[in-house]
């Protein structure tokens, strides 16, 4: 995979299509203030959920990396869902998606989701079963790839 086609970059071009979003197409800007302020708690959430994941990978001397990964983490965040790292990314990106109050901006997460599910995480879990074999394999079956 090419370093276009990774996730940071992903959230960096979701994050620039809410900001174009809001400022081109104001029209739908339908989240008042200030119930938009509310997406600053769920981005919150999405941000720590990301800390977690990444304190996990620390603790286990790991890397995000899953090429290079030497423990499957199946823990903390990891026994909820086997991708928290990019449902944590969703939670921020659709926190910030409310902050700036648009409707296309709320939605553009999704994109951002259907990307990680359909192109990232299928060539992820591949490599994983690879590297983990029936260990991984025991872990998809009891976790969801989502909640």
């Amino acid at each position: 995979m090419t370093k276009l086609f990774i996730p940071p970059v992903f959230v960096f071009v979701s994050l620039i299509l809410i900001v174009v979003f809001y400022l081109l197409i104001p029209q739908f800007n339908c989240i008042p203030f200030p119930f938009n302020l509310g997406g600053i708690i769920i981005s919150f959430l999405g941000f720590s959920i990301m800390g977690r994941s990444r304190d996990l990978f620390n603790k286990h001397k790991t890397t995000l990396a899953n090429k290079k990964s030497t423990h499957l983490i199946t823990e903390g965040v990891y026994s909820k869902t086997r991708n928290p790292m990019y449902f944590g990314m969703f939670i921020l990106l659709f926190g910030i998606g409310i902050c700036f109050m648009n409707l296309f901006s709320i939605l553009t997460p999704l994109g951002f989701l259907l990307l990680i599910n359909f192109f990232v995480i299928p060539t992820e879990e591949k490599r994983l079963f690879e590297i983990f074999e029936q260990e991984y394999h025991d872990y998809k079956n009891k976790v969801r790839r989502w909640l």
